[in-house]
């Protein structure tokens, strides 16, 4: 019991040495901007130089976020002032290390936005990781099957064949150009599934066959974003921003195989194992090539407002044909055993998401200005 109590006490001495600390830094600062207004730049550059509070607030890091935001905009225009440019430059990085896209006010003085255009002050790359729900839209090309009278219903509600849903993941690396044009390229990996019901005799014969496949596609794209540099009243920027996008799409399918395949009425049949895989009976495209397009909109977050959550509509065109001509008709368990036979089509694509992104930042000097 006694050494919980010693424990306690040294808690509570920490913290109140630490409160008491902040207080003083606190004190230490507004101190210094008074200073700055009265014209005694000399007494703040001595104590952000020499072992006084205001030095040691700075490098034990004391401070809190927004006074730290304070202490190094103040240095930065007291350098400034006494035309100590490159200690100003020096203080001004340190500043946006702490507050990426430092946004200046307009009482702000000239010299700072003279300063910050020598500057690159934009994020050199974002990393955006979405994830989201596709339905499959497979455009048919031309039918074919095994018995002439053959009938196909792709993805109905309300039948055994279900909706055509799969999911799928991102990873862009994106870059603003300018204006809120921005470009991304990256990788994706996407699960998709379509659902046919075939109906081999009215009312008697039918069959349902479930074709999944797993890709990996290269997409790459443009956006425009609406209000990126707009702001508002209080010289904020804007939190929403709404945006368009195309783009296309280098796919790989990696897998491709019926997951439910069977045939009812008359003599119940099943696939025997084996005959279920696709891809490995080279029946469907390995490389197929996508457009694509849409909308979304994306809130700024974080406390310098420079991260992203993001709500996407997008919709996806394949431009080649899925199914491989060639080995349409090599499985024979699937195309008579069944009665199934794979149809020319596109594998299209109607997807939503949620995603995240993360703007990462060296602040640098621009190549004019070195």
């Amino acid at each position: 019991m006694k050494k919980y109590l010693i424990a306690l006490s040294a808690l509570f001495i920490a913290s109140y040495g630490y409160s008491q600390s902040a207080s003083s830094c606190s004190r230490s600062l507004n101190l210094a901007e008074q200073a700055f207004e009265q014209g005694r730049l000399s007494d703040i550059i001595n104590d952000a130089e020499n072992t006084s509070t205001f030095k040691t607030c700075l490098d034990d890091g004391i401070f809190t976020i927004e006074e730290k935001i304070r202490a190094y905009k103040l240095l930065t225009k007291a350098y400034l002032f006494q035309d100590n440019e490159a200690k100003a430059e020096e203080m001004f990085v340190e500043l946006l290390k702490v507050d990426k896209e430092h946004q200046f006010s307009p009482e702000d003085p000239a010299e700072l936005y003279l300063l910050k255009d020598k500057f690159k002050t934009e994020p050199i790359i974002r990393i955006a990781v979405r994830g989201g729900v596709n339905k499959s839209l497979p455009a048919v090309i031309q039918d074919f099957n095994t018995f002439q009278s053959g009938n196909k219903r792709y993805n109905e509600k309300g039948n055994d064949t279900g909706l055509g849903i799969g999911f799928w993941g991102e990873v862009l690396a994106e870059r603003h150009i300018s204006k809120g044009i921005e470009v991304a390229g990256g990788l994706q990996y996407r699960i998709t599934s379509y659902e046919i019901e075939g109906e081999l005799i009215e009312g008697d014969l039918n069959y349902v066959a479930k074709n999944t496949s797993n890709m990996l596609r290269i997409p790459i794209l443009a956006r425009y974003s609406l209000n990126y540099d707009k702001k508002d009243s209080d010289g904020n920027r804007v939190g929403f921003l709404p945006y368009v996008f195309i783009g296309g799409s280098y796919d790989l399918v990696l897998k491709a195989k019926y997951v439910d395949t069977r045939r009812t009425g008359g003599t119940a049949y099943t696939l025997p194992d084996g005959s279920e895989d696709l891809k490995s009976a080279d029946q469907v495209a390995g490389t197929n090539i996508s457009i694509m397009a849409g909308i979304g909109i994306r809130s700024r977050v974080g406390r310098a407002k420079v991260d992203f959550f993001s709500l996407e509509l997008r919709y996806d065109n394949a431009l080649l044909n899925y199914i491989n001509p060639d080995n349409r008709w090599v499985n024979e368990d699937v195309n008579f055993g069944i009665g199934h036979v794979e149809d020319d089509l596109t594998l299209n694509t109607i997807s939503i998401s949620f995603g995240y992104t993360r703007s990462l930042y060296i602040p640098r000097k621009r190549k004019q200005y070195r």
